[in-house]
């Protein structure tokens, strides 16, 4: 196990950038910004803010955002509660 440079953060953002823009249908992003991983927030050994900062940062040049296409930053860790009820919320928006 080992934790990704900003460098590849950033690389993994294009990445995954590029494929959200081909998505013709509905799609929300959700930006995890207090942690993309259990061992990625504060505290933990993979905690990185600036690599992090890398992969959003390269995610929002890339995304080509759109009524349709959305990426929206939430301030909590993706296993945060309050990040499963958001994701809930924008799913339910989206399929409803």
């Amino acid at each position: 196990l080992m934790r990704t440079t900003a460098e590849e953060n950033a690389a993994m953002g294009r990445w995954i950038g590029d494929k959200l823009n081909r998505m013709e249908g509905q799609v929300r992003f959700l930006i995890p910004e207090g942690g993309v991983s259990l061992i990625d927030v504060e505290g933990q050994p993979f905690h990185d803010p600036q690599a992090d900062a890398a992969l959003f940062a390269a995610l929002e040049e890339t995304v080509k955002t759109t009524d349709r296409r959305r990426l929206i930053r939430l301030p909590h860790a993706i296993n945060d509660p309050e990040f499963a009820e958001a994701a809930v919320a924008h799913f339910l928006e989206i399929a409803t």
